[in-house]
This record gives C-alpha cells, sequence and structure tokens, in this order.
C-alpha cells in the first residue's frame, strides 16, 4: 500500500482465543487502533502475547488489520 493511500488510516489489534491448531478462534478482544502500520502492530505482538498468559485457550493468537472505517470514527472523536 503507497503512503498516499495510508493516510487515515489506523491499525486494529485483535486478540483471538483458539481450539487446537487455531481451530474456532473466536474474538476476546479488539485493542484501540494505535498502530499506523500493519508491520508495526506485528512487531508489537510478541511481547503483548507474553502478557496474555492467563487466557483459558489452547492457543491466542493476534490479528493485526488495517481499519479506515475505525481510524474515521477515532478522527471525529478527537476533533469532537
Amino acid at each position: 500500500m503507497k503512503a498516499s493511500e495510508m493516510d487515515g488510516v489506523f491499525v486494529a489489534m485483535a486478540i483471538l482465543g483458539c481450539g487446537d491448531a487455531g481451530s474456532a478462534c473466536q474474538t476476546l478482544k479488539i485493542m484501540d487502533p494505535d498502530f499506523e502500520t500493519v508491520d508495526q502492530c506485528l512487531d508489537a505482538a510478541p511481547a503483548i502475547l507474553d502478557r496474555l498468559t492467563a487466557l483459558d485457550y489452547p492457543e491466542v493468537v493476534i490479528d493485526c488489520d488495517a481499519r479506515p472505517v475505525l481510524a474515521e470514527r477515532q478522527k471525529k472523536e478527537r476533533l469532537g
């Protein structure tokens, strides 16, 4: 994606609890979109996963996704 296409886009981090082998995942939490790129989100993921030891799922994964709709809503909230 070109830089101009990224204007107004934030990346949301979703924390998913999954069954064995990554099956039957369900969204546990969607974090505020505070990353500007998917790479930034992926770089932060290992440290966040290390803190999620108390979740009762065989596998916990993070999905990083660009969310232009969330970015637009947050921009409006900040501007009041």
